[in-house]
């Protein structure tokens, strides 16, 4: 157990950052791509993105210069099987040899197998509502496992309550559908999907650690004082932060935790999705997107998941600040909070700040800034932020 007054973290630990290939890599042609002209917030489209599809080498050598010994990255499906049931060997061998230099620069790799997109051929066939999908996700994550034997660490998904209900029950995101029970059938094939990923990637490299990256909110009354708000806090902690978890709980060899913001729920009757709305008091400090900066949250959400008795790493956490005032306050404030939770004894084994670089944020195109490196996306020129620098000072002397 470690010392609280001298903010070491362990020798072992990972000190990271994450990205996903549809926000950087560019030159994508997949569900988003086809979807994204006319529905962007700020006009844009993921278009080259951050080139990084290109420019890896120079992103690694960006890693490096953070200190950074671990890397999160995402393997984009729809360039692995453009068409259903055919291989690209040119991707295959590209991810090859981005795991290859990972390792020769002592950077482990974190491979995620699906972070929010699909190959249009899948979407096609229903996409996630498909009772063939997990099959379908289950091949895939085979043939990567065959061709990376060499990776240990594998996240086959990302966020999965985020993608069921962006896309299936709110509507904001790709394929855009409102249904109650179309998002129930999602998740429960996306369940499948990672339970079957587990297997056949432990049937291929048994060494193997493979976990998830869930997003998970702490969520809690807005009036502490009314039964009614803690209610709905726990109900949603349950039905979203826990149902994945309870369900893939034999299949996880850890946890990812990516937390960003707390949610302060106010009981209503006839809220129209749920009983409850998402409330930010009016002083609370705020990132650009609007969401709530709360450390204390991250400390809550590491208790409330040891009754799964998993070693946990903080996969995502990160803020949108474009003028980069709050973000080195914001990783400060964080990792004293993960700092004392690990002096209290709790199995985390590392920490993936979100993101390396300013990136396609999604529907919000490129107006949030979440980089340790901001990008100028004309030239493609990468510097580095002050808060990338005291980043790869904590790295670098594995304490704050």
């Amino acid at each position: 157990m470690l010392k609280t007054n001298d903010h070491k973290f362990p020798n072992n630990f990972f000190w990271g950052t994450a990205t996903s290939s549809h926000q950087v890599e560019g030159g994508q042609n997949n569900d988003w791509t086809e979807w994204e002209p006319g529905k962007i917030n700020d006009g844009s489209v993921s278009g080259q993105a951050c080139d990084s599809w290109n420019r890896y080498s120079e992103d690694f050598d960006l890693i490096q210069k953070l200190n950074n010994n671990a890397y999160r990255f995402s393997i984009e499906w729809s360039r692995i099987e453009p068409e259903e049931g055919k291989w690209n060997q040119e991707a295959i061998s590209r991810y090859q040899k981005m795991v290859l230099e990972l390792r020769q620069r002592k950077i482990e790799p974190f491979v995620t197998l699906h972070h929010f997109t699909n190959p249009i051929w899948f979407s096609k066939k229903g996409g996630w509502k498909n009772s063939q999908a997990p099959e379908l996700f289950g091949r895939y994550c085979q043939k990567m496992a065959e061709n990376l034997p060499q990776v240990k660490y594998w996240i086959p998904l990302n966020e999965p309550e985020v993608y069921a209900l962006l896309s299936y029950l709110i509507g904001y995101w790709p394929p855009q559908k409102k249904s109650y029970f179309k998002t129930q059938r999602v998740r429960k094939n996306l369940v499948q999907a990672h339970q079957l990923a587990y297997q056949q990637i432990k049937k291929i490299i048994p060494e193997s650690e493979i976990g998830i990256a869930q997003n998970l909110i702490h969520f809690l009354p807005f009036r502490p004082s009314s039964i009614l708000d803690r209610l709905a806090s726990a109900f949603a902690d349950r039905n979203y932060n826990r149902s994945f978890l309870n369900k893939t709980k034999d299949y996880l060899d850890f946890i990812g935790i990516n937390y960003y913001y707390p949610s302060r729920l106010k009981f209503k009757l006839y809220s129209s999705r749920n009983f409850y709305r998402e409330t930010v008091p009016q002083n609370a400090p705020k990132s650009d997107y609007g969401w709530e900066i709360y450390p204390e949250g991250l400390g809550r959400i590491i208790e409330s998941v040891t009754q799964f008795k998993k070693p946990l790493y903080i996969t995502e956490n990160g803020i949108a600040d474009a003028k980069d005032k709050m973000r080195t306050k914001f990783i400060q404030d964080h990792l004293a909070i993960l700092h004392k939770k690990i002096s209290d004894g709790y199995d985390i084994r590392g920490y993936f700040y979100w993101s390396l670089l300013d990136n396609f944020e999604w529907r919000e195109g490129y107006s949030k800034k979440f980089g340790l490196f901001s990008v100028d996306f004309k030239t493609q020129e990468r510097k580095i932020r002050p808060s990338g620098e005291y980043y790869a000072k904590v790295c670098r002397d594995n304490k704050l």
